[in-house]
């Protein structure tokens, strides 16, 4: 069929396998079907022919089919097209699919972040409030104490004025005895305000934290589920292990400690400096090959804005002490006065104990609420953070307690002065005002008795060790 305005030999028309195929003959204008250029392509009853772009214009009609128009076959093109957007649909769909997972889980568990670290906070401050209630309580007592001998006085006064002469000898003896108690509780008082008063800026607080590794130095770490919140096991513990997904797992504690030389020598129990020793826990994970290392390891000394670093300088072997080095430079701190005279811890006498029981609790206890407020709000309930921010307030104060000395022995001194976890390293004194013994372990359930080691111990540690003789 010849068209004007085609070549001669524009296009061909071939059947094949019962269907008609449109080939383009060569043409240099070429050959368009449903507007798109082909080199051949299946014609169907209605479908466009146009020879050259823009050229005649032929409609092709099959007898055979229907005569209702079909959707035309996309040329390559508009194939390649619809592929592309397929594919780049389904990638879109499967990365908005993991974005919503993620951000799900990211949800849950910053949601799970903020419930715990709320109830970490009223936690927090319910023991404070329960530190504040037992101070309260004590300086009640001791004021009950000295309000009773007051009365015990006055009221024997008003008796022996109007005692018989046979009783008159029996109520001096009872008033000479009340008058003793009413000043031996008066001169205990005076006693722990004197000793905190001029040796309280010389205690610290020890705040450190330590971490366990294995043989490859690879960090022990929480183990954590799906939604990147910690595994626990059975028993409320966490699961823990090297390759865990979560944080590394760290220990922090508090402890106490005194300044005893101007070179800047602290004198501590050693299970504060190594708090894994004779830890049950601890030593369990060293059974399994894991070694525990220090992490942070600093002191706060009362009217010091900032953490003075730590170093160990020397671990008894005989006893729970330990001696460490901190850079006081020309910073005002007293140094604690010692007295190894076996006449200076004698049973019976009272004794002072000094030191941070109950580490922040006990601190923040004696601090205004709103203050202790503010510092939770803008620190939370991470330990360190809270400690930087009372020692930035000029709050790290450390806590008295009184009692009386109830055993001698040649490697404890035993008393009665309340104290608890916090307090390991703090220094007893005596009514003169002198360290006797550091306190490094309480038994609970029988009396609430505290142990201390004997001063001795620690001035033979404070002796430079010997030099091996030159061979």
């Amino acid at each position: 069929m010849v068209v004007p305005g085609a070549a001669a030999q524009h296009a061909r028309v071939v059947e094949r396998d019962g269907a008609f195929v449109i080939q383009d003959a060569g043409s240099p204008a070429g050959t368009f079907l449903a507007g798109e250029r082909v080199h051949e392509g299946v014609l169907r009853d209605g479908d466009i022919v146009e020879l050259g772009s823009g050229g005649p214009q032929l409609r092709f009609q099959h007898q055979g089919e229907a005569h209702a128009r079909r959707p035309h076959a996309p040329g390559l093109t508009m194939r390649v097209a619809i592929g592309a957007l397929l594919v780049s649909t389904v990638g879109f769909l499967a990365w908005t699919y993991r974005e919503s997972r993620r951000l799900q889980a990211e949800m849950a568990r910053l949601s799970s972040t903020v419930r715990t670290a709320e109830d970490e906070r009223r936690a927090f401050q319910m023991r404070v409030e329960e530190e504040r209630h037992r101070f309260r309580k004590e300086r009640r007592a001791l004021e009950e104490q000295l309000e009773e001998a007051r009365r015990g006085e006055a009221e024997l006064q008003a008796r022996l004025a109007e005692a018989t002469s046979g009783q008159v000898q029996a109520l001096k003896d009872e008033l000479a005895a009340t008058r003793g108690r009413l000043e031996a509780l008066e001169d205990e008082r005076a006693a722990a305000e004197r000793i905190i008063k001029e040796y309280g800026a010389g205690v610290c607080l020890i705040q450190g934290s330590y971490s366990f590794y294995d043989a490859s130095d690879r960090p022990l770490r929480y183990r954590v589920d799906s939604s990147g919140l910690a595994v626990r096991n059975a028993d409320g513990t966490y699961e823990l292990d090297v390759t865990g997904g979560g944080g590394v797992h760290t220990v922090l504690y508090f402890g106490t400690g005194f300044l005893v030389d101007r070179r800047g020598l602290v004198l501590t129990n050693r299970h504060v400096c190594e708090p894994w020793w004779k830890d049950g826990a601890a030593e369990m994970l060293v059974g399994e090959g894991f070694r525990p290392r220090l992490g942070s390891f600093r002191a706060f000394f009362p009217h010091e804005s900032a953490p003075l670093p730590l170093a160990v300088e020397r671990l008894s072997e005989r006893a729970d002490l330990a001696l460490l080095r901190v850079d006081i430079g020309k910073r005002a701190i007293p140094v604690l006065p010692i007295d190894a005279r076996r006449s200076a811890a004698v049973p019976g006498r009272p004794v002072v104990l000094v030191g941070y029981p109950t580490g922040l609790e006990a601190i923040l206890a004696k601090a205004d609420a709103s203050v202790v407020r503010q510092i939770l709000e803008t620190a939370g309930t991470n330990a360190e953070r809270v400690t930087e921010a009372l020692s930035r307030k000029g709050l790290i104060r450390p806590s008295t307690t009184q009692g009386h000395i109830g055993d001698v022995t040649r490697t404890d001194i035993v008393f009665d002065a309340p104290t608890t976890e916090g307090g390991s390293g703090g220094p007893v004194f005596n009514k003169a005002g002198a360290v006797i013994a550091v306190e490094y372990a309480i038994l609970q359930k029988f009396g609430g008795n505290a142990f201390g080691v004997p001063i001795p111990y620690a001035v033979e540690l404070l002796r430079p060790p010997k030099k091996a003789p030159s061979k």
